[in-house]
């Protein structure tokens, strides 16, 4: 199988699923979570002092094979819109349909691969990426002899609060849309975080979330999950306890009616 073939067919696949997408936005970030929730159960954790970014798994639920993601919420926020990338890649069976597209199996030993790939045109359009690069290179008064290497940081630094994706994602896909070749993306390896200190002074100028961590115990649709069960019975009392303190459910405060408002389109 050529790369090229599976490369060439992977924005194709993207506007297949820029379909499903109620956000009309070139540009996904952190709405990428909310498509992921469309295709399966996400499963939102803080796992701290953990490198475990995320996982896909399928099981059965009432004899129906179901997805299901976990997100490490103690990771940072970039770290968690790519992973959630990466599994909707494997939630969405994008091998399979790559295959489809280009009329060729794609081999399971390139899933990865292929995934990565994947996340990154998705989170970082070719074109819109390009262009805030130079934007940013004219800017920082880049020419035909380039920018140092901690200039360079800098712009990256600024596409990865645009993309809300992390720094390796960014410096692979410079390779990837032809900015910088392999070997002078090389240089800019943060290997044993000898970069970390530059990254973190740049984001620290600007206002973003790259550093933050959301923390976050939910899945999405639990809250009404347990409110039914609460009124049917079906689930000990001490099951749902434990399962609204383990996520950190609280009653809703009570409301003071129940006014239906009325809406009008123009």
């Amino acid at each position: 199988m050529e790369w090229n073939k599976i490369v060439e067919a992977i924005p194709q696949l993207i506007n297949s699923v820029r379909v499903d997408y109620i956000i009309d936005n070139s540009v996904i970030r952190d709405d990428i979570f909310r498509i992921l929730e469309k295709h399966c159960t996400v499963i939102y954790y803080p796992l701290e002092n953990d490198d475990n970014f995320g996982f896909h798994i399928k099981k059965y639920v009432d004899d129906e094979l179901v997805d299901f993601v976990f997100i490490n919420t103690a990771q940072k926020m970039p770290t968690q819109v790519f992973t959630a990338a990466h599994e909707l890649g494997h939630v969405w069976n994008v091998r399979k349909h790559l295959s489809d597209i280009i009329g060729e199996e794609v081999p399971d030993e390139m899933e990865e691969r292929v995934v990565n790939r994947f996340a990154a045109e998705l989170l970082m359009p070719k074109v819109a990426f390009q262009n805030t690069f130079w934007q940013y290179y004219q800017e920082f008064g880049g020419d035909k002899h380039g920018l140092k290497t901690e200039e360079i940081i800098r712009i990256m630094v600024l596409q990865m609060n645009d993309y809300m994706v992390p720094y390796e994602a960014v410096r692979k896909r410079i390779i990837e849309v032809g900015i910088v070749s392999t070997q002078n993306a090389e240089l800019l390896e943060n290997v044993s975080g000898k970069f970390d200190s530059i990254i973190l002074a740049y984001s620290n100028d600007i206002n973003t979330t790259l550093d933050s961590t959301t923390l976050r115990k939910t899945i999405p649709g639990l809250r009404d999950l347990i409110s039914l069960r609460e009124e049917d019975g079906l689930v000990s009392s001490y099951v749902l306890s434990k399962v609204k303190h383990d996520f950190g459910i609280s009653d809703l405060p009570a409301g003071n009616d129940n006014i239906s408002i009325k809406l009008e389109r123009n």
